[in-house]
């Protein structure tokens, strides 16, 4: 019984231990991020919006994690489902706006590693703070294909989608650091942007 009780405080810290170094990792990722937000003079149109919204990515990733792997003492790995938490993700996001519409087309069976996951919740994130700069309605599809991930996003204000970094090139330094972090690439189109990023 002793025993037991040792095996179970020993799993449980390793779980607290894990869980804490990764809140601890993500945190410092969101302190770097402001600190180059300072030192690239960003400007946020809501900044209180994209601390709380990034707050909420993280702490909701890691209910999703746990609440998924809840029959393992210890996880074996970090991977969950890729549409539960971008769908949740998105329309947590869209609960403070009407002006964001989305598609998840053939994605139903994608899993993702939480790492990359928080990343892109940090860029959708980022590309909020675009909308409500233009005070404009945006449209966010993901496909999967070929063992790659698809965002395309739009907004009705962008007439020629291919001029998307000099409109936006003051703001543009964290989200291109973000989407180099997610080893993705950008294509853009006339009509839209199209983010594209590898999965397992």
């Amino acid at each position: 019984m002793t025993n037991n009780l040792n095996e179970n405080s020993d799993g449980l810290k390793e779980i607290l231990d894990k869980t804490l170094h990764r809140f601890k990792n993500n945190l410092q990722t969101q302190l770097s991020l402001m600190n180059i937000q300072s030192a690239t003079n960003r400007l946020y149109f809501d900044d209180r919006k994209v601390i709380v919204d990034r707050i909420f990515a993280l702490t909701y990733l890691y209910d999703v994690f746990y609440r998924t792997n809840k029959e393992e003492a210890l996880p074996s790995d970090t991977l969950i489902s890729f549409q539960f938490y971008v769908l949740q993700f998105l329309q947590y996001l869209k609960s403070s706006t009407s002006e964001i519409d989305f598609e998840l087309t053939g994605i139903s069976h994608l899993k993702a590693d939480v790492d990359d996951l928080l990343i892109l919740a940090y860029i959708l994130v980022e590309i909020n703070d675009f909308r409500m700069s233009l005070n404009d309605r945006m449209v966010l599809d993901f496909s999967h294909n070929s063992k790659k991930i698809s965002l395309k996003f739009s907004f009705d204000s962008i007439k020629n989608h291919e001029k998307f970094p000099d409109l936006f090139e003051k703001q543009f330094k964290i989200f291109d650091l973000l989407v180099k972090q997610l080893k993705g690439k950008f294509d853009y189109k006339k009509k839209f942007v199209r983010l594209s990023f590898p999965i397992l």
